[in-house]
């Protein structure tokens, strides 16, 4: 781990599987799959992604757990050695929304099955066509988007899907690939240190966000108006984009301007993790903002392969859709 600035006060919680942990996991969960992963709906592999977390390491689950209930060390968790040693991938997937083969299955249901200890797995049918298991990877000609296909460009600060009042509690990311170039960094807002003033602006609802370029939406589909900080001092929750988000009336200089504060704030509490296969990382949606750094994809087969999963962390939430895929 990587801290860039010493003054990161909430250190991240980490585990590790042992190899012999990782290889009995993974041959049970591989198990678990009695017919092609690909030709399952969404509720279907929510339904077998049920039976995983019986099968991870006692030890292993408990951190999972205590996490989840009372985020002891910070709002992100860091999980190593959940791909077995020696295992032989596919190759990399063309898109987000592309379907995996062989062991990419097994790592798709582990993922999913996780992540089912935060609450209901779940996607939007505007994103990456209503997958649950989404893959994080490179895409030809989206090399400086703002977007997870995005490659030689910086992704910047987000938090997943902002402009929706329904956004996920909890993102997972499993490493299938690693670049040593495309670093994962992510912030807290608790961490952030900024003036009292500044603070007070980002708590007024003085803010709108656009929906998120990845997202298939209609044109007109309207900005979503917020406060960029909610929530009590000692734990604060936050909304931010940036290159989606700003004030709502284009003469508020200081709305702009706490913006510009928060996002040099975000830079100075900054955490960096370079994620190596089978690298877990968990962070609270409502609590951290993420970020990427720029690396060059080859399209070749070989290139960085992230799955991700989002959470609906409320049974009363999921309920109140009717789907595990909404609009």
């Amino acid at each position: 781990m990587i801290t860039d600035n010493e003054t990161a006060t909430s250190p991240t919680s980490e585990t590790a599987l042992s190899p012999a942990q990782a290889e009995e996991l993974w041959s049970a969960v591989g198990r678990l799959i009695d017919r092609d992963y690909e030709t399952l709906a969404p509720d279907e592999i929510a339904d077998l992604a049920l039976a995983v977390p019986a099968l991870l390491p006692p030890d292993v689950r408990r951190r999972i757990v205590d996490y989840r209930r009372n985020a002891p060390n910070g709002d992100v968790l860091l999980l190593h050695g959940f791909l077995p040693e020696g295992i032989t991938l596919p190759p990399t997937v063309e898109a987000p929304f592309a379907p995996v083969s062989g062991p990419a299955q097994t790592a798709a249901l582990l993922l999913a099955g996780v992540m089912s200890l935060f609450g209901e797995p779940f996607t939007y049918s505007s994103l990456y066509k209503g997958r649950l298991v989404q893959n994080m990877v490179p895409v030809p000609t989206m090399e400086f988007t703002q977007t997870s296909q995005s490659s030689r460009g910086m992704l910047d600060w987000h938090v997943e899907d902002g402009f929706r009042d329904d956004r996920c509690d909890y993102a997972g990311l499993l490493c299938l690939r690693g670049d040593p170039s495309g670093a994962s960094q992510y912030a807290q807002a608790k961490d952030l240190r900024l003036a009292p003033e500044v603070m007070a602006t980002l708590r007024q609802t003085r803010f709108h966000v656009k929906p998120d370029p990845a997202h298939t939406l209609p044109a007109d589909t309207p900005r979503r108006q917020i406060a960029v900080l909610t929530g009590s001092e000692s734990a604060p929750e936050i909304i931010y984009d940036t290159h989606h988000i700003g004030p709502i009336d284009d003469a508020d200089t200081e709305a702009a301007d706490a913006l510009r504060e928060l996002h040099a704030g975000l830079d100075e509490v900054r955490i960096s993790h370079v994620m190596s296969p089978g690298d877990l990382l968990i962070f609270d949606n409502k609590r951290v903002v993420h970020a990427r750094t720029p690396f060059t994809a080859r399209f070749d087969g070989t290139d960085r392969w992230l799955m991700r999963v989002m959470v609906c962390g409320s049974a009363v939430t999921f309920r109140r859709w009717g789907r595990r895929v909404p609009d």
